[in-house]
């Protein structure tokens, strides 16, 4: 029993003496050498492919009138009449009984023409008689002038030229005469002076007779003409300016719509200045106007159809894509679309909360899709994990489409490329990991072999 106690001790004592000659020494005498094992995860994957997809996605937006105007005053004056084409009340208070047609006031049905508000027009109508008054003398001068030529004139200047000239004739032999009688001194000198000054102006007489007769036989020059004619141009030109201010001071609705705004009163006076006086609306279609990320360019086109379901509605209404912004809005990166609606039943209000289902499809040529379960979100940007040999390697990708569980991926993966599916947000980058058939394949396998 002590020989064997004994033996168990120096079994003990020399246990670290063999461990020490089996391993060698550690380089820090006071370290203690540890190896660790590699972490090997088991992943499924799948292969990237390239197919297209579609989905229908859903937008929000408002809905638009087809066409929205604001009537304003193009004249001052003060308004002198709101037609009487609204609702009709009857009410009797305290015995009293009380009856009133309304004006023109919101949510009223118009015709395009009808009349919404009526400016005094009296000031415009004095203004247009005076304006036609001053066109019909410039008329009447215009006449006159070409009519210069007239036979009666002719004749008549050609007589008193013809005496101008007889008078002529007359003062020459007249200062003849007292030129002789000067040299003898039967007269004086003054009196020759006044016979020669006689002459003189018969002559400027026959001059001024000569030359009126050339202007009659000419008729009017073309600068008189032109002048007199710009005269009547700007007269017509004056009365249709007072006319278009006569038309002005009624306020017509440019179109059918419904009155969505009425902000004036009889007896107020506006100018063209002031604001909007009445509002109208063409509601016989709306517009859904919505914004949709830049990573749908491409995805649909005009005349796609699309499903329009507003605030408060039941069923969604079938519309058509109208237009398509050809910019994005640097801020948001999204680009405006609007999608038109019929609404001749007046079912939707302009300014209601739209919902818009619009189908998509993958633009151009087809890019990689991935299962949706295979991404991972890194600071709010996704990745995913490609595995290359036995290696994981997380790669930023950019996504499009999403549908049936599938995702576009337009950038970081090409088809055929494994991507991990099992939960890869437990995946770190460049992890060693081992690729496993996933339920289905095992499934798959076992029916092939059970044949």
């Amino acid at each position: 029993m002590r020989y064997l106690r004994s033996l168990g001790v120096l079994s003990i004592l020399a246990l670290p003496a063999l461990v020490g000659c089996n391993q060698a020494a550690p380089a820090n005498p006071g370290a203690t050498a540890y190896t660790p094992r590699q972490t090997r995860a088991e992943v499924q994957v799948v292969a990237a492919e390239r197919r297209p997809l579609s989905a229908v996605e859903e937008f929000t937006g408002d809905l638009l009138p087809r066409r929205r105007t604001r009537i304003v005053a193009e004249v001052e004056g003060v308004v002198k009449q709101i037609p009487q084409t609204g609702a009709q009340f009857d009410i009797t208070i305290d015995g009293r009984r009380y009856s009133e047609k309304l004006g023109v006031s919101y949510g009223q049905k118009v015709a395009a023409g009808d009349v919404l508000v009526q400016l005094d027009t009296s000031d415009f109508e004095v203004a247009l008689r005076m304006a036609k008054a001053k066109l019909a003398k410039a008329s009447a001068d215009l006449a006159e002038l070409k009519s210069w030529d007239r036979p009666e004139e002719v004749r008549r200047l050609s007589a008193l030229r013809d005496e101008a000239a007889a008078r002529l004739s007359q003062a020459h032999r007249d200062l003849l005469r007292m030129r002789s009688l000067v040299a003898s001194r039967a007269i004086t000198e003054a009196e020759h002076d006044e016979a020669a000054m006689k002459v003189a102006t018969a002559q400027a007489v026959v001059d001024s007779a000569e030359a009126s007769l050339a202007a009659s036989t000419a008729g009017p020059t073309a600068e008189a003409v032109a002048v007199q004619e710009a005269l009547v141009s700007q007269a017509a030109a004056e009365v249709e300016e007072k006319q278009r201010q006569l038309e002005k001071a009624t306020l017509r609705a440019p179109y059918d719509g419904v009155v969505t705004a009425v902000d004036v009163e009889v007896g107020e006076r506006v100018a063209p200045s002031s604001d909007p006086l009445v509002e109208v609306m063409d509601l016989k279609y709306l517009i859904a106007e919505f914004g949709v990320p830049e990573s749908y360019v491409g995805a649909f086109a005009l005349r796609n159809e699309a499903q329009v379901v507003a605030a408060g509605a039941a069923q969604p209404v079938t519309g058509v894509v109208v237009a398509i912004n050809e910019l994005v809005d640097p801020s948001t990166r999204t680009f405006r679309v609007r999608v038109a609606i019929d609404n001749e039943i007046a079912r939707l209000k302009a300014g209601q909360f739209v919902t818009v289902r619009l189908p998509l499809k993958t633009p151009g040529e087809a890019s990689p899709v991935v299962p949706s379960r295979s991404l991972a979100f890194v600071e709010g940007e996704p990745h995913v994990f490609v595995v290359e040999g036995d290696v994981a390697h997380r790669r930023r990708v950019e996504t499009g489409l999403t549908s049936d569980g599938w995702v576009e991926v337009r950038s970081g993966v090409q088809a055929g490329e494994r991507v991990v599916v099992d939960d890869p947000a437990l995946i770190s980058d460049g992890m060693a990991v081992t690729v496993v058939p996933s339920a289905a394949e095992v499934a798959a396998g076992d029916s092939t072999l059970q044949r």
